[in-house]
């Protein structure tokens, strides 16, 4: 493994080969019933809601955006993320696999949508999200395999839940 670690590092698909350790470490997660009955740090920062926003909930900052269009759609795609996290929850590895998505999620909004949010389109949005999240996050995933995968309703979903525990915005 460190020679295959070493070997991703020097050709820069570490991320992705990060992303295909945990799978593999999932598939033995589950075929061998390991579980745990705590989230990992990393995960249990996004379980909370983030305090001292002023737009709390999903809709309120959706509608806050001119996006009150996209509610409906929002809660599904979130209540479909909420039901895949919950059938995992209890697989360290998946709960790996999770952070480190919605933390790629949480950087882009803080580094490229939050701080250019007055002079960002919706459709400049939606670029970013799909260039900087979508995109990646599908490309790391590779096939999945047989027990996990992600697809774009369940990345769109992260988003939505990240937005109603406070930890993206589009404002």
């Amino acid at each position: 493994m460190a020679g295959e670690l070493q070997t991703a590092v020097s050709t820069g698909t570490a991320q992705a080969s990060q992303i295909t350790y945990l799978l593999k470490k999932l598939d033995e997660e589950i075929c061998n019933n390991v579980k745990t009955n705590s989230f990992i740090d990393d995960l249990q920062m996004f379980e909370n809601n983030r305090a001292g926003e002023t737009v709390v909930g999903l809709k309120a900052k959706l509608e806050k955006v001119g996006r009150g269009d996209e509610v409906a759609f929002a809660e599904l795609k979130k209540e479909h993320f909420s039901k895949l996290l919950v059938k995992f929850e209890h697989f360290p590895s998946a709960q790996k696999l999770f952070a480190y998505f919605l933390s790629r999620i949480h950087e882009v909004f803080e580094t490229h949508i939050v701080p250019h949010a007055s002079s960002l389109s919706r459709q400049d949005v939606e670029k970013i999200v799909e260039e900087k999240i979508v995109v990646p996050t599908i490309a790391d995933m590779g096939m999945g395999f047989e027990h996990f995968t992600l697809n774009h309703s369940h990345i769109r979903g992260m988003i939505f839940w990240l937005a109603d525990r406070c930890y993206i915005r589009w404002h």
